[in-house]
């Protein structure tokens, strides 16, 4: 595989500015390994890219392969109430595929910016308390692990709060199978998570939704005080919600790098949800 050059604001949600040397887009599964031999032997990390809707690149030059996933978006229904779906789907397009066949799934995913495969990876959901998960609903997952494809069973991949198996793992997510059982709903779902939305997150600037789920609110809500005049800052409206109005990722750096730093020194636990790449 020969890698290309990118430059843009379209990696991340957060709408920065980068370049990249090593830039490759997937659009076939054949593909896969020659992306991840050629990145080993040019000594390169690896950044697996959905929709960009939890990821930050730190600086302006990438550094790291940046394999962006282009895979053909199919959802096809393979018998009952199973349906294959591959990792490109927008997850706004799949929720749309069940509600117009009379399908329950995870519809509290309907404000969410991403994609399947960006959604399974962080077993995205509604929330500790809802205890809601996209994993509620796979059967299986198939992935490339570096050097094959595999495909295992949920029950292999380690989901739990806003985690799984490929969290930090190097690894592509190609496709999942679900199971949507038939379910008739009386009110849109879809509409009802959009209007929640509106009232309870932050879309007013580029944002890659939910910042950390593990954190102290009292550093958080420092840290807000400490940037809410600057170019990248915590929303006013939600606390664990960076926002960006910056070209340039230093901004954010700046912000995440104070979390962290606060988080270390006063002894308190801190899990970014935002995966950062080099």
């Amino acid at each position: 595989m020969t890698f290309g050059k990118y430059k843009g604001r379209g990696l991340s949600k957060f709408a920065t500015e980068h370049s990249a040397d090593f830039y490759a887009e997937i659009s076939d599964v054949c593909a896969l390994a020659d992306a991840f031999a050629d990145a080993e032997k040019l000594g390169l990390k690896i950044a697996v890219l959905g929709g960009g809707s939890n990821v930050f690149f730190k600086h302006r030059k990438i550094k790291s392969a940046v394999l962006k996933n282009a895979l053909p978006p199919t959802i096809t229904h393979i018998g009952g109430d199973l349906f294959e779906v591959s990792s490109s789907v927008e997850m706004a397009k799949l929720l749309q595929f069940c509600l117009k066949n009379s399908r329950e799934s995870c519809y509290y995913l309907a404000s969410a910016p991403c994609q399947v495969g960006g959604a399974i990876a962080m077993n995205a959901g509604g929330g500790e308390k809802a205890a809601n998960y996209i994993s509620d609903f796979i059967v299986s997952v198939k992935f490339f692990d570096g050097k094959n494809v595999v495909e295992k069973p949920k029950e292999e991949l380690g989901f739990g709060y806003r985690t799984s198996a490929f969290s930090d793992k190097r690894c592509f997510i190609i496709s999942a199978v679900f199971r949507f059982p038939e379910k008739i709903y009386a009110e849109n779902p879809i509409a009802a998570r959009i209007n929640w939305a509106k009232q309870n997150q932050d879309l007013s600037a580029p944002n890659c939704g939910s910042l950390c789920n593990r954190y102290d609110a009292k550093i958080l809500g420092f840290v807000r005080a400490l940037f809410a005049h600057c170019p990248a800052r915590l929303s006013p409206k939600k606390l664990n919600w960076a926002q960006n109005r910056s070209k340039n990722p230093a901004w954010l750096g700046l912000l995440f790098f104070t979390i962290r730093t606060l988080h270390k020194v006063l002894g308190k636990k801190l899990k970014f949800e935002i995966k950062m790449f080099e």
